[in-house]
């Protein structure tokens, strides 16, 4: 096996970026501009959001190519391929499903696959890469935006094209780390509910403070009371 070649993991496997969008410490490299893969998403094929459509197959081609486009990078093996079969498959939501196969046609992307840089945010290989990124599409953005918004929508459309860029440790051209993760807090629905969450359990506890207070004010003013 070459230097450069790892064996790939699960589907799950995280690499840039972790199972919920936690962002690695490692700085991204840069990539296409964010206007390159959103223009991408209006022109994404039909059969990419066909229920009927073999993910396994769709990730495992899109590998295969960036195994063509990139010098030196490697195809998925058979065990990556049998856990895409459990994550991807038939029996996988059609919302994961359908994230899947977005997430193959943008890494298809040319300008994508020119970048003189690509491997550097791969540094396991294109295929636990390549897993990472569909996993958090698939996996963490699908159940909470409708892919179908990804190509509708303006909004559907950054958050998914930022979603790409930041799963696959990369940045949008002529943006730095800080600004890259300003823009996506600002559009990510996993940001925006889980900062949703914090500030329903920052009420809950502040009624529940109030809520002890006021029992023991009234504790103490029924002793009080009691001494008379």
């Amino acid at each position: 096996m070459p230097a450069d070649s790892m064996p790939s993991g699960p589907a799950g496997t995280t690499g840039p970026t972790g199972r919920g969008g936690s962002p690695s410490s490692r700085p991204t490299v840069e990539g296409p501009a964010l206007a390159v893969l959103v223009q991408r998403l209006t022109l994404t094929p039909p059969d990419v959001l066909d229920p009927g459509v073999h993910v396994p197959a769709l990730v495992g081609d899109a590998v295969d190519l960036l195994a063509l486009s990139v010098p030196g990078w490697w195809q998925l093996d058979a065990h990556a391929r049998t856990a895409l079969d459990r994550t991807c498959g038939a029996g996988a939501p059609a919302a994961s499903r359908a994230g899947a196969g977005i997430a193959c046609w943008l890494v298809r992307t040319p300008e994508l696959t020119l970048l003189p840089r690509l491997r550097d945010a791969a540094p396991d290989g294109p295929a636990t890469w390549f897993l990472a990124v569909v996993e958090a599409l698939a996996h963490d953005l699908a159940p909470v935006r409708d892919p179908q918004t990804w190509v509708s929508s303006p909004e559907g459309r950054e958050e998914a094209a930022r979603a790409f860029l930041r799963a696959a440790g990369l940045r949008p051209a002529d943006e730095s780390d800080a600004v890259a993760e300003d823009r996506w807090s600002a559009v990510s629905t996993v940001e925006q509910r889980r900062v949703d969450r914090e500030m329903a359990e920052e009420v809950r506890r502040s009624e529940e403070l109030a809520k002890a207070l006021a029992a023991k004010r009234a504790a103490e003013a029924a002793a009080q009371y009691a001494n008379y």
